[in-house]
Protein backbone atom coordinates (compact mmCIF):
# COMPACT_ATOMS: atom_id res chain seq x y z
CA UNK A 1 0.00 0.00 0.00
CA UNK A 2 2.82 2.28 0.52
CA UNK A 3 4.14 1.73 -2.39
CA UNK A 4 0.55 2.61 -4.48
CA UNK A 5 0.35 5.80 -2.05
CA UNK A 6 3.73 6.53 -3.43
CA UNK A 7 2.84 6.01 -7.03
CA UNK A 8 -0.42 8.16 -6.63
CA UNK A 9 1.74 10.96 -5.00
CA UNK A 10 3.96 11.22 -8.44
CA UNK A 11 1.18 10.85 -11.17
CA UNK A 12 -1.19 13.72 -8.91
CA UNK A 13 2.02 16.02 -8.26
CA UNK A 14 2.58 15.37 -12.25
CA UNK A 15 -1.56 16.24 -12.73
CA UNK A 16 -1.43 19.58 -10.67
CA UNK A 17 1.82 20.71 -12.10
CA UNK A 18 0.59 20.05 -15.72
CA UNK A 19 -2.31 22.32 -15.00
CA UNK A 20 -0.39 25.00 -13.53
CA UNK A 21 2.99 24.96 -14.64
CA UNK A 22 4.97 28.12 -14.97
CA UNK A 23 7.71 26.23 -17.31
CA UNK A 24 10.00 25.51 -14.29
CA UNK A 25 10.32 22.64 -12.26
CA UNK A 26 9.01 22.46 -9.30
CA UNK A 27 7.36 26.18 -10.03
CA UNK A 28 11.05 27.15 -8.81
CA UNK A 29 14.18 26.62 -11.51
CA UNK A 30 13.76 26.86 -15.09
CA UNK A 31 15.49 24.70 -17.44
CA UNK A 32 18.93 25.79 -19.42
CA UNK A 33 18.23 24.11 -22.32
CA UNK A 34 14.17 24.16 -22.13
CA UNK A 35 12.26 21.35 -22.74
CA UNK A 36 8.82 20.15 -21.85
CA UNK A 37 8.21 20.05 -18.45
CA UNK A 38 5.85 17.14 -16.61
CA UNK A 39 5.97 16.08 -13.22
CA UNK A 40 9.87 15.55 -12.02
CA UNK A 41 11.35 15.29 -15.73
CA UNK A 42 12.56 17.95 -17.68
CA UNK A 43 11.49 15.93 -20.36
CA UNK A 44 7.48 14.68 -20.97
CA UNK A 45 8.58 11.40 -22.58
CA UNK A 46 10.85 10.19 -19.73
CA UNK A 47 7.94 11.03 -17.32
CA UNK A 48 5.79 9.10 -19.11
CA UNK A 49 8.21 6.02 -19.63
CA UNK A 50 8.06 6.12 -15.50
CA UNK A 51 4.90 5.70 -15.60
CA UNK A 52 4.76 2.43 -18.20
CA UNK A 53 6.62 1.13 -16.15
CA UNK A 54 4.88 1.42 -12.93
CA UNK A 55 1.34 1.64 -13.57
CA UNK A 56 0.63 -1.61 -14.46
CA UNK A 57 1.46 -2.53 -10.70
CA UNK A 58 -1.81 -1.17 -9.11
CA UNK A 59 -3.43 -1.98 -12.21
CA UNK A 60 -2.63 -6.27 -11.79
CA UNK A 61 -3.40 -5.80 -7.45
CA UNK A 62 -6.44 -4.17 -7.90
CA UNK A 63 -7.57 -7.13 -10.62
CA UNK A 64 -6.09 -10.35 -8.84
CA UNK A 65 -7.72 -12.22 -6.10
CA UNK A 66 -5.19 -11.00 -3.35
CA UNK A 67 -7.50 -7.29 -2.15
CA UNK A 68 -11.10 -7.25 -1.80
CA UNK A 69 -14.00 -5.21 -1.41
CA UNK A 70 -12.90 -1.42 -1.29
CA UNK A 71 -9.40 -2.33 -0.60
CA UNK A 72 -9.37 -2.89 -4.83
CA UNK A 73 -10.24 0.91 -5.05
CA UNK A 74 -6.58 2.71 -3.78
CA UNK A 75 -4.87 0.67 -6.65
CA UNK A 76 -7.76 1.17 -8.77
CA UNK A 77 -7.67 5.12 -8.40
CA UNK A 78 -4.13 5.22 -8.70
CA UNK A 79 -3.55 3.78 -11.71
CA UNK A 80 -6.52 6.22 -13.15
CA UNK A 81 -4.67 8.83 -11.91
CA UNK A 82 -1.08 7.19 -13.56
CA UNK A 83 -2.43 5.96 -16.98
CA UNK A 84 -4.16 9.77 -17.60
CA UNK A 85 -0.85 11.22 -16.81
CA UNK A 86 0.71 9.21 -19.52
CA UNK A 87 -1.80 10.94 -22.09
CA UNK A 88 -1.88 14.02 -20.29
CA UNK A 89 1.95 14.36 -20.50
CA UNK A 90 1.35 14.92 -24.58
CA UNK A 91 3.95 11.85 -25.22
CA UNK A 92 2.65 9.99 -27.97
CA UNK A 93 5.46 7.20 -27.70
CA UNK A 94 3.69 6.89 -23.93
CA UNK A 95 0.63 6.49 -25.25
CA UNK A 96 1.48 4.13 -27.97
CA UNK A 97 3.27 2.44 -25.30
CA UNK A 98 0.43 2.04 -22.62
CA UNK A 99 -2.23 1.24 -25.68
CA UNK A 100 0.70 -2.10 -26.38
CA UNK A 101 0.53 -2.61 -22.33
CA UNK A 102 -3.40 -2.80 -22.83
CA UNK A 103 -3.75 -5.12 -25.59
CA UNK A 104 -0.64 -7.61 -23.92
CA UNK A 105 -3.03 -7.49 -21.14
CA UNK A 106 -6.27 -8.20 -22.92
CA UNK A 107 -4.78 -11.21 -24.57
CA UNK A 108 -3.24 -12.44 -21.34
CA UNK A 109 -7.11 -11.47 -19.85
CA UNK A 110 -8.92 -13.52 -22.68
CA UNK A 111 -6.69 -16.68 -22.24
CA UNK A 112 -8.36 -17.23 -18.64
CA UNK A 113 -12.04 -16.47 -20.29
CA UNK A 114 -12.52 -14.29 -17.49
CA UNK A 115 -15.35 -12.14 -18.19
CA UNK A 116 -15.57 -10.38 -15.33
CA UNK A 117 -12.48 -9.19 -15.12
CA UNK A 118 -12.78 -8.06 -18.80
CA UNK A 119 -15.27 -5.70 -17.43
CA UNK A 120 -13.53 -4.39 -14.91
CA UNK A 121 -10.63 -3.43 -16.87
CA UNK A 122 -13.14 -1.82 -19.87
CA UNK A 123 -14.89 -0.13 -16.82
CA UNK A 124 -11.31 1.64 -15.64
CA UNK A 125 -10.27 2.55 -19.40
CA UNK A 126 -13.58 4.17 -20.01
CA UNK A 127 -13.09 6.28 -16.39
CA UNK A 128 -9.29 6.71 -18.04
CA UNK A 129 -10.57 8.50 -21.27
CA UNK A 130 -13.57 10.50 -19.62
CA UNK A 131 -11.10 12.07 -17.21
CA UNK A 132 -8.06 12.62 -20.15
CA UNK A 133 -11.12 14.48 -22.11
CA UNK A 134 -12.09 16.43 -19.06
CA UNK A 135 -8.71 17.49 -18.27
CA UNK A 136 -6.78 17.31 -21.24
CA UNK A 137 -9.50 18.56 -23.79
CA UNK A 138 -9.31 20.23 -26.98
CA UNK A 139 -5.25 20.11 -26.60
CA UNK A 140 -5.14 16.22 -25.96
CA UNK A 141 -7.35 15.67 -28.59
CA UNK A 142 -5.21 17.38 -31.13
CA UNK A 143 -1.80 15.70 -29.63
CA UNK A 144 -3.44 12.44 -29.99
CA UNK A 145 -4.26 13.20 -33.49
CA UNK A 146 -0.96 13.70 -34.65
CA UNK A 147 0.27 10.72 -34.18
CA UNK A 148 -0.57 9.76 -38.12
CA UNK A 149 0.77 12.52 -39.25
CA UNK A 150 4.17 12.44 -37.29
CA UNK A 151 4.50 9.10 -38.42
CA UNK A 152 3.97 9.78 -42.08
CA UNK A 153 6.46 12.12 -41.42
CA UNK A 154 8.94 9.76 -40.11
CA UNK A 155 8.37 7.53 -42.79
CA UNK A 156 8.72 9.92 -45.96
CA UNK A 157 12.19 11.07 -44.22
CA UNK A 158 11.66 12.50 -40.93
CA UNK A 159 14.76 13.80 -38.71
CA UNK A 160 14.53 10.17 -36.37
CA UNK A 161 14.66 8.41 -39.66
CA UNK A 162 17.73 10.07 -40.69
CA UNK A 163 19.11 9.68 -37.60
CA UNK A 164 18.03 6.03 -37.81
CA UNK A 165 20.22 6.26 -41.38
CA UNK A 166 23.26 7.89 -39.89
CA UNK A 167 23.43 4.99 -36.55
CA UNK A 168 23.51 1.91 -39.20
CA UNK A 169 26.28 3.46 -40.91
CA UNK A 170 28.25 3.95 -37.50
CA UNK A 171 27.69 1.13 -36.84
CA UNK A 172 29.24 -0.30 -39.83
CA UNK A 173 32.82 0.69 -39.10
CA UNK A 174 32.75 -0.77 -35.58
CA UNK A 175 30.32 -3.42 -35.65
CA UNK A 176 32.03 -6.01 -32.98
CA UNK A 177 32.89 -4.11 -30.20
CA UNK A 178 30.73 -0.51 -31.20
CA UNK A 179 32.49 3.10 -30.44
CA UNK A 180 31.70 2.76 -26.45
CA UNK A 181 29.16 3.95 -23.93
CA UNK A 182 28.47 7.61 -23.82
CA UNK A 183 29.96 7.88 -27.17
CA UNK A 184 27.40 8.81 -29.54
CA UNK A 185 27.27 12.54 -29.30
CA UNK A 186 31.05 12.74 -29.42
CA UNK A 187 31.62 10.35 -32.66
CA UNK A 188 27.77 11.27 -34.35
CA UNK A 189 28.90 14.65 -35.57
CA UNK A 190 30.96 12.50 -38.54
CA UNK A 191 28.23 10.83 -39.89
CA UNK A 192 25.55 13.44 -39.34
CA UNK A 193 24.27 13.66 -42.61
CA UNK A 194 22.04 17.09 -42.20
CA UNK A 195 23.16 20.61 -41.04
CA UNK A 196 21.85 21.57 -37.53
CA UNK A 197 23.59 24.04 -35.31
CA UNK A 198 22.43 21.55 -31.96
CA UNK A 199 23.99 18.59 -30.74
CA UNK A 200 22.22 15.10 -31.40
CA UNK A 201 22.93 13.82 -27.85
CA UNK A 202 21.08 10.90 -28.21
CA UNK A 203 19.66 8.74 -31.38
CA UNK A 204 16.34 8.70 -29.85
CA UNK A 205 16.05 5.08 -30.32
CA UNK A 206 17.50 2.80 -27.93
CA UNK A 207 17.85 -0.07 -29.52
CA UNK A 208 19.82 1.73 -32.22
CA UNK A 209 21.85 3.50 -29.77
CA UNK A 210 23.03 0.31 -27.89
CA UNK A 211 23.94 -1.37 -31.43
CA UNK A 212 26.38 2.05 -32.29
CA UNK A 213 28.00 2.24 -28.70
CA UNK A 214 27.96 -1.82 -27.48
CA UNK A 215 28.43 -3.26 -31.23
CA UNK A 216 27.26 -6.77 -31.98
CA UNK A 217 28.22 -8.41 -29.01
CA UNK A 218 26.92 -6.23 -26.17
CA UNK A 219 23.55 -5.95 -28.32
CA UNK A 220 23.38 -9.60 -28.36
CA UNK A 221 24.39 -9.91 -25.12
CA UNK A 222 21.39 -7.73 -24.09
CA UNK A 223 18.98 -9.62 -26.34
CA UNK A 224 19.88 -12.75 -24.17
CA UNK A 225 19.10 -10.76 -21.29
CA UNK A 226 15.53 -9.82 -21.99
CA UNK A 227 14.49 -13.28 -23.69
CA UNK A 228 16.06 -14.45 -20.10
CA UNK A 229 13.78 -11.97 -18.45
CA UNK A 230 11.15 -13.30 -20.45
CA UNK A 231 11.50 -16.79 -20.55
CA UNK A 232 11.15 -16.66 -16.58
CA UNK A 233 8.81 -14.34 -16.42
CA UNK A 234 6.24 -15.93 -18.43
CA UNK A 235 6.58 -19.22 -16.17
CA UNK A 236 4.33 -17.47 -13.60
CA UNK A 237 1.66 -15.52 -15.89
CA UNK A 238 -1.15 -18.91 -15.34
CA UNK A 239 -1.55 -18.32 -11.81
CA UNK A 240 -1.27 -14.75 -11.75
CA UNK A 241 -5.19 -13.94 -11.10
CA UNK A 242 -4.68 -15.84 -7.28
CA UNK A 243 -0.81 -16.25 -6.87
CA UNK A 244 1.04 -13.74 -5.64
CA UNK A 245 4.40 -14.90 -7.52
CA UNK A 246 2.18 -14.62 -10.64
CA UNK A 247 0.56 -10.81 -10.04
CA UNK A 248 4.32 -9.73 -9.25
CA UNK A 249 5.44 -11.53 -12.57
CA UNK A 250 2.71 -9.94 -14.49
CA UNK A 251 2.58 -6.30 -13.29
CA UNK A 252 6.78 -6.38 -14.44
CA UNK A 253 6.13 -7.83 -17.31
CA UNK A 254 4.03 -5.31 -18.86
CA UNK A 255 6.13 -2.57 -17.09
CA UNK A 256 8.79 -3.68 -18.92
CA UNK A 257 7.19 -4.68 -21.97
CA UNK A 258 5.71 -0.83 -21.82
CA UNK A 259 9.20 0.39 -21.70
CA UNK A 260 11.03 -1.80 -24.53
CA UNK A 261 7.67 -0.42 -27.19
CA UNK A 262 8.47 3.12 -26.40
CA UNK A 263 12.63 2.49 -26.86
CA UNK A 264 11.82 2.24 -30.12
CA UNK A 265 11.55 6.16 -30.76
CA UNK A 266 12.83 7.90 -27.46
CA UNK A 267 16.08 7.56 -25.07
CA UNK A 268 14.23 6.30 -21.37
CA UNK A 269 16.79 3.91 -21.17
CA UNK A 270 19.29 6.36 -21.13
CA UNK A 271 17.87 8.35 -17.92
CA UNK A 272 19.68 7.00 -15.05
CA UNK A 273 16.22 6.88 -13.00
CA UNK A 274 14.15 4.69 -15.75
CA UNK A 275 16.80 2.47 -16.26
CA UNK A 276 17.57 1.91 -13.00
CA UNK A 277 13.78 0.97 -11.86
CA UNK A 278 13.54 -1.02 -15.32
CA UNK A 279 16.37 -3.10 -14.01
CA UNK A 280 14.45 -3.64 -10.64
CA UNK A 281 11.40 -4.78 -12.46
CA UNK A 282 13.49 -7.58 -15.27
CA UNK A 283 15.52 -8.83 -11.46
CA UNK A 284 12.03 -9.16 -9.92
CA UNK A 285 10.08 -10.57 -13.35
CA UNK A 286 13.27 -13.09 -13.42
CA UNK A 287 13.60 -13.92 -9.83
CA UNK A 288 12.40 -17.54 -8.18
CA UNK A 289 9.03 -17.11 -6.06
CA UNK A 290 9.49 -15.41 -2.93
CA UNK A 291 5.55 -15.71 -1.61
CA UNK A 292 4.85 -18.68 -0.19
CA UNK A 293 1.46 -17.34 2.05
CA UNK A 294 -0.98 -18.95 -1.30
CA UNK A 295 0.67 -22.21 -0.39
CA UNK A 296 0.41 -22.43 3.21
CA UNK A 297 -2.95 -21.79 2.60
CA UNK A 298 -3.93 -24.44 0.60
CA UNK A 299 -1.51 -27.27 2.05
CA UNK A 300 -3.49 -28.88 4.75
CA UNK A 301 -3.55 -28.57 8.04
CA UNK A 302 -2.03 -32.07 9.83
CA UNK A 303 -2.17 -32.80 13.71
CA UNK A 304 1.92 -32.80 15.08
CA UNK A 305 3.65 -35.85 15.68
CA UNK A 306 4.45 -34.13 18.73
CA UNK A 307 1.25 -33.55 20.01
CA UNK A 308 -0.58 -36.75 19.12
CA UNK A 309 2.44 -38.62 21.24
CA UNK A 310 1.94 -35.94 24.15
CA UNK A 311 -1.60 -37.22 24.55
CA UNK A 312 -0.54 -40.48 25.10
CA UNK A 313 1.19 -40.54 28.52
CA UNK A 314 -2.04 -39.01 29.66
CA UNK A 315 -4.53 -41.83 28.77
CA UNK A 316 -1.29 -44.49 29.74
CA UNK A 317 -1.19 -42.74 33.29
CA UNK A 318 -4.81 -42.84 34.16
CA UNK A 319 -4.88 -46.56 33.29
CA UNK A 320 -2.15 -47.21 35.73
Amino acid sequence: WTFSAYRLAIALFALIQGLSSNGKVYWLREPRAGGWIYGPYVNHNHYAGLMEMLCPIPLVIALSGHVHGYWKLLPGFAFVIMASTIFLSGSRGGMLAFLVQMVVLGILIGMQKSRQTALRVGAVLVVIAALMLWVGGEGLVSRVASIQAEAKTELEGGLRLTVDRDGIKMFAHKPIFGWGLRVFPVAYPQFRSFFTDKIVNEAHNDYLQMLVEMGSLGFLTTVWFLAVVYRRGTRKLTVWAWDLNGAVGMATLLGISGILVHSFVDFNLQIPANAALFYVLCATAAADTRFGANRRMRRKRTPSPDLELSSVPTQTSSTT
